[in-house]
């Protein structure tokens, strides 16, 4: 029986028995929205409606993504992703920036800002007192009592019929020390309200298997994040908008000495403390460099050591002196115009013993030392090296004997079987960029591209170049698709799809594919490092 197409586009009008049969034929990815069936892959089941966009999350029964937009009151609040976001009555605002007061987003003075009712005051510099009454806060030491304030390390607030200040030699204050001696002050959990549990209930699955909203939960345990956060699976009482979990204790970024490194929490650092893995300190006095702490401060980091870049170069993590010409090859240090070695992926060889240096080349990590001799064959999975044979040739990192086989766009193909045959060294090859020598990329321009599509027409093929760019003196784009070709299909080795080549003209002034550039990190400067003349820089 063929597939009902419509019946996912139509699903409101799927509701007959029979034609929820026709949908039911498909089950591989649908999923039931009350009793109805709907493509996961396509939709998004919000209390009982089908919406358009799969995998979304529900703010009543509209569709939203927590990437780009906000759920609040079930009001869906866009540019502004909930992951970043607090809610002030239906209204997502950012907490870094923002506050909600009374009901009303306000915009804050300071990191410290917070509310006095419907005001806004700085913790740092000021005290919100019982009545909302706002105090100037003349030392940390000073603390409200009722609608006054008072020093600690002077004063006690007496709670009798009113609250009182009193000195600390008075007999209310020796009173009060004394119960407080004697007494364990237990903080209170957060547990299961009836609030959050009819909030459980309002989000609990209806008869007809259609969740009316998303409920967080910390372990099994149902909570309001407007109230509380969950770190590590253990909930806590939200004392700002800007609580944060630190593995599995909280904290607000607006705390002063406070750094979390790797969800280990550290309060009482210096200013500017920085984390080096799970450990912090303070780049004012000293460096860290994987974890191991050199004197004094603002030192250059190579590897488990400090280095002065002046005067030394850092290869992978390794510190060598500095000279002129001098590059890196993998871990080690080299002069690079010296002729004496040769760097092949990173892979470091000698060539002082070579009679003829000039026959040296790159075959990936590999060296061939006498381009007569050997043969170097590539794939992309790997690079060869082979003793050069008549009548061989090289099909992707194989050596083949022409006589046995036959190579068509680097597959191999026995000699029996019916197809086209490469001439006796005519396979092109594509070999690591760095494989290739200044004379042979720099001499014209290049182009940079990856392919996006390939066709074949009987022994031509034609190939999409997407994101193509001209490379040489300068950069030039050629627009976001450029077709290239046609290619002889069996001479050049099969392109795949999403890898990025570099092309160069041939003598018909057609590009054509040269090298897979597709594992450096940065192809447009290797190319542009390579092709320009030496030339160190120095700052001021």
């Amino acid at each position: 029986m063929a597939r009902c197409a419509l019946c996912f586009i139509l699903l409101g009008l799927c509701v007959t028995s029979s034609a929820q049969a026709v949908c039911n034929s498909d089950e591989q990815s649908s999923n039931q929205c009350g009793n109805l069936l709907y493509d996961v892959k396509k939709y998004t089941c919000c209390d009982r409606n089908v919406i358009q966009g799969a995998h979304l999350s529900c703010c009543g029964t509209t569709a939203y993504n927590k990437l780009e937009s906000s759920c609040c009151n079930n009001v869906v609040t866009g540019g502004l992703s909930q992951t970043v976001s607090s809610c002030c009555g239906s209204k997502a605002y950012n907490p870094l920036n923002q506050i909600c007061c009374g009901g009303s987003i306000q915009d804050k003075t300071s990191a410290h800002t917070e509310c006095c009712g419907s005001d806004l005051y700085d913790t740092k510099k000021q005290l919100c007192c019982l009545t909302q009454f706002i105090w100037p806060k003349d030392t940390d030491n000073h603390v409200c009592c009722g609608n006054a304030t008072l020093n600690l390390l002077k004063q006690c607030c007496c709670a009798a019929d009113t609250l009182k200040v009193e000195n600390l030699d008075s007999t209310c204050c020796k009173e009060k020390l004394e119960r407080e001696r004697t007494s364990l002050t237990h903080e209170s959990q957060p547990g299961t309200s009836s609030a959050l549990l009819q909030m459980e209930d309002n989000r609990q699955m209806d008869s007809e298997g259609s969740a009316r909203s998303e409920t967080p939960h910390c372990g099994l345990e149902p909570y309001s994040p407007l109230e509380y956060i969950c770190c590590s699976g253990k909930l806590f009482l939200k004392t700002s908008d800007v609580t944060q979990c630190c593995g599995g204790e909280p904290y607000k970024l607006s705390e002063e000495g406070v750094l979390c490194c790797d969800g280990q929490l550290y309060r009482g650092q210096p200013a500017g403390s920085l984390c080096a893995g799970n450990v912090p300190y303070s780049p004012h006095n000293c460096t860290v460099c994987q974890k191991h702490v050199h004197l004094p401060a603002g030192q250059q980091c190579c590897g488990q050591k400090t280095f002065d870049p002046q005067e030394e170069i850092c290869c992978n993590g390794h510190r060598h002196k500095r000279t002129a010409d001098m590059a890196c090859c993998g871990s080690h240090a080299y002069n690079a115009n010296s002729g004496e070695h040769m760097c092949c992926s990173g892979h470091l060889h000698d060539l002082t013993h070579l009679k003829n240096k000039q026959e040296a080349e790159c075959c990936g990590p590999l060296l061939l030392t006498n381009k007569k001799e050997q043969q170097c064959c590539h794939s992309t999975e790997k690079s060869l090296v082979y003793k050069t044979q008549p009548g061989h040739s090289c099909c992707g990192h194989w050596y083949y004997n022409m006589s046995m086989w036959s190579c068509c766009a680097g597959q191999l193909t026995s000699k029996t079987t019916n197809g086209s045959q490469a001439k006796m060294g005519g396979l092109k090859l594509i070999r690591p960029l760095l494989d290739y020598s200044k004379s042979a990329i720099c001499t014209k321009p290049v182009l940079l591209g990856t392919v996006e599509s390939v066709a074949v027409k009987q022994n031509e093929r034609f190939v999409v170049v997407g994101d193509a760019l001209e490379v040489n003196a300068t950069v030039k784009s050629c627009g976001n698709s450029l077709e290239v070709g046609p290619l002889d299909h069996c001479l050049f080795p099969a392109l795949e799809l999403g890898r990025t080549y570099l092309w160069i003209k041939n003598t018909q002034n057609k590009y054509e594919p040269l090298a897979d550039v597709t594992g450096l990190t940065t192809p447009i400067h290797t190319i542009l490092s390579l092709c320009q003349h030496n030339r160190t820089c120095y700052t001021a």
